[in-house]
């Protein structure tokens, strides 16, 4: 993404915000003019650095401890459903943490399950954490922060005074990564999460090279020939075990992880991400389950359905069950984020290479490595310039690698070490029953050039930056990301109305791949399932992005 881009989306927004009554935001100002909260529920105009509460004697504003008596703040983390961590007053490095700084944390984790129920009545009963860590979880910036304001605008004069570590990485970027945080109003409410892996792409195309070599088949160029070869690893024994009849020539499931339809449809010329609109080459939002690169993709699948080149579980199975399959070296074809350290290591990462699409018209979904949301203050925090020092040495290189991959040295197979150049090398080795360690819920920044700097790349990740290079090489990717979308200015009103739509289309897209795989697609099912959507408001759902994007100078 090109800083003319960020520049103007920031006008764009800017513009937006001006329009609604709030003034725009000055240099150097960290709010728009209108009301944000501060301690104690009281106005803070314009949230501006020197407003906010905290500071004061106590305070340090640079060096440790950052308070010379202590504090305590009271932290909500969400985590992953898979995972089991001990209590985060244990973990080693929170602990070091703590005697570094000063500050008392206090912790309350809920899994992702019970995130939104706790969240919202959070926010409902007017007690509020004074932190809010959300990796793998979300909070609805524009209802809590834009329209409600319990949560602080973070913008760059408080990020900038008193986190220096997130705002060298940020500068040292060709384009700020965190301007993907831009709320509506101009404001940004977070502070960035982001592992750089220089990835461009979720999800790519396996084949069974191992089934290809013991069949003297040539790799596929196009669908006509994949489907060939996928007919001769269910004939012929594949896997040459003397049963001929227990290859899955096409393993996947229906819409689970990485491994389903959606990721199948780029071949056909649709790159659809996590909606089901994307941007084409003229800039224009499109609907992706009316086009006819989808209805093609669906007779794709009846065919193989219908010949059993697919796994018959594939409509109901998820992506646990599909990751287990793998593990049997009985998959001949699949979408996959990578391959390696992805829990079926056993099995298709032996046998299984890249496969490149070479139909004319492919048009691989093409993401954008950006900040995502990591972490909030609200609006009673009494104490916002210590949080930001607090969070700012969450991210300080040995902190936030132990708070990530486990202790320095550590002696079970976890944690980091410094390798012969100085770069952190991650030890971990397997699943962890309880982690001592927060893993991807901790709170971690680390853009490219950073990551480079100081890393040294796992296995792993070399090989998923290799598949994209490998694509990108191609000229199959798709030439304006999906992301700007979820970049698009839109209002809170905006983006709940956009779910509620999202909801009725995701369940009834579904239901009709469902059926159009397993009993197939003629013109008065197709002619039915397009005219499904008048009275889903779709137009009005495309028409709202599209706007948004016209603000937009994408490059």
């Amino acid at each position: 993404m090109k800083k003319k881009v960020i520049a103007m989306m920031l006008t764009a927004m800017m513009a937006v915000s001006a329009l609604a009554g709030c003034g725009s935001e000055p240099a150097g100002s960290s709010g728009t003019g209108g009301e944000s909260g501060s301690a104690e529920g009281s106005a803070q105009e314009g949230g501006a650095a020197g407003e906010v509460s905290g500071g004061g004697e106590n305070f340090n504003e640079t060096g440790f401890p950052i308070v010379n008596e202590p504090i305590t703040l009271k932290v909500m983390l969400g985590i992953r459903d898979s995972d089991s961590l001990t209590d985060p007053s244990e973990m080693p490095a929170l602990q070091r943490l703590e005697e570094q700084t000063g500050i008392h944390l206090e912790w309350e984790v809920i899994k992702a399950n019970d995130w939104s129920t706790k969240l919202n009545l959070m926010f409902a009963s007017g007690e509020y954490p004074d932190i809010i860590i959300t990796p793998n979880t979300a909070v609805d910036q524009e209802e809590y922060g834009v329209s409600q304001k319990l949560l602080i605008p973070l913008n760059d004069d408080l990020t900038g005074k008193y986190m220096p570590n997130y705002t060298e990485r940020r500068a040292a970027e060709d384009a700020d990564p965190c301007e993907a945080l831009i709320a509506s109003d101009g404001n940004k409410y977070a502070i960035g999460y982001m592992v750089g892996q220089y990835i461009n792409t979720p999800a790519h195309y396996f084949i069974n090279q191992a089934w290809l070599d013991r069949l003297n088949l040539e790799t596929p160029k196009n669908v006509e020939e994949l489907t060939d070869v996928l007919r001769a690893f269910k004939e012929q024994d594949a896997n040459g075990n003397g049963d001929a009849t227990d290859e899955v020539p096409l393993e996947m499931s229906l819409d689970n992880g990485f491994y389903g339809v959606r990721y199948m449809l780029p071949m056909f010329g649709v790159p659809a991400g996590n909606k089901w609109i994307y941007i084409d080459n003229e800039k224009k939002v499109q609907f992706a389950p009316t086009q006819d690169g989808f209805r093609k993709c669906m007779e794709w699948l009846h065919t193989c359905y219908e010949e059993e080149l697919t796994d018959p579980e594939m409509i109901s199975q998820d992506g646990p069950t599909v990751e287990t399959k793998f593990k049997e070296d009985k998959s001949g074809f699949f979408t996959a984020w990578r391959l390696k350290a992805m829990g079926f290591d056993d099995g298709v990462t032996a046998t299984c290479t890249l496969y490149t699409p070479g139909d004319e018209g492919t048009c691989m979904y093409r993401s954008i490595e950006k900040a995502s949301k990591g972490a909030y203050i609200t609006k009673t925090n009494q104490y916002v310039p210590e949080t930001l020092r607090l969070l700012d040495a969450m991210m300080e290189t040995e902190m936030m690698y132990s708070l990530y991959y486990g202790e320095k040295d550590a002696a079970d197979g976890t944690g980091w070490e410094y390798n012969e150049d100085g770069k952190v090398r991650t030890l971990m080795m397997g699943d962890i029953d309880i982690k001592n360690f927060l893993d991807c819920n901790a709170l971690f920044f680390g853009p490219g050039k950073y990551i480079d700097s100081v890393f040294e790349w796992p296995e792993q990740r070399v090989e998923k930056t290799q598949y994209c290079q490998t694509y990108d090489s191609a000229g199959i990717m798709q030439k304006y990301s999906n992301d700007y979308l979820d970049m698009a200015p839109l209002t809170s009103e905006q983006l709940q109305a956009n779910a509620l739509v999202e909801t009725d289309i995701n369940n009834a897209v579904k239901e009709k791949m469902a059926a159009f795989i397993t009993e197939g697609v003629t013109d008065d099912s197709w002619n039915a399932f397009v005219s499904m959507f008048d009275g889903m408001k779709v137009a009005d759902y495309v028409s709202v992005y599209q706007s948004a994007l016209d603000t937009m100078d994408l490059e």
